[in-house]
């Protein structure tokens, strides 16, 4: 009778107390409409971080914001045509739970830079998109659930690219 009586309380307590919910959350888009949304969409090594011009935080994203200079490797959108190298803002794990972690040079990233909300000509990477870096030794089991497999991505956006171009050829075709 006893544990039955702990047992009541205990699961009285869990509906009653309130849980703890992370005020940061945002849903990870599907790859197709991430490559839909973003500015730009490459694979590059990180060759150069610069920091802010500022700190204040009603500045302009541009200002700060870190400056990410990527080598680009492979673009599927935005990136022009033979560019060497692309730059997007990123807040390197500062300005609250949106802000994309700290990059490192030398590594590779998977980039879907979005546009900035108050730059016409920037993009920006955040927690809120797919970009993720590129690890050799990448397997689901030591990762988080939820982590993003960028080998998978990569096939998705080659795949979603070539029926782009398939797509566009057909249209153009005249008819005879």
């Amino acid at each position: 009778m006893k544990q039955l009586l702990l047992i009541s309380l205990a699961l009285g307590y869990l509906m009653v107390c309130p849980i703890r919910a992370n005020a940061c959350f945002c849903a990870i888009p599907e790859v197709s409409e991430a490559y839909k949304n973003a500015n730009a969409v490459f694979l590059g090594e990180v060759v150069e971080i610069i920091e802010p011009k500022n700190s204040e935080e009603n500045g302009a994203i541009s200002d700060r914001s870190f400056t990410i200079t990527f080598k680009i490797e492979r673009s599927w959108k935005g990136v022009p045509f033979a560019a060497s190298e692309f730059s997007v803002l990123s807040a390197q794990g500062q300005y609250g739970c949106f802000a994309f972690p700290p990059v490192k040079r030398g590594e590779q990233y998977l980039v879907y830079a979005d546009p900035a909300f108050d730059s016409g000509t920037w993009s920006v990477v955040t927690n809120c998109n797919r970009s993720t870096v590129v690890r050799l030794d990448w397997h689901p089991r030591f990762f988080n659930w939820g982590t993003i497999d960028a080998y998978s991505d990569i096939k998705q956006l080659d795949a979603i690219t070539n029926l782009v171009l398939r797509f566009d050829l057909a249209r153009s075709r005249q008819r005879k």
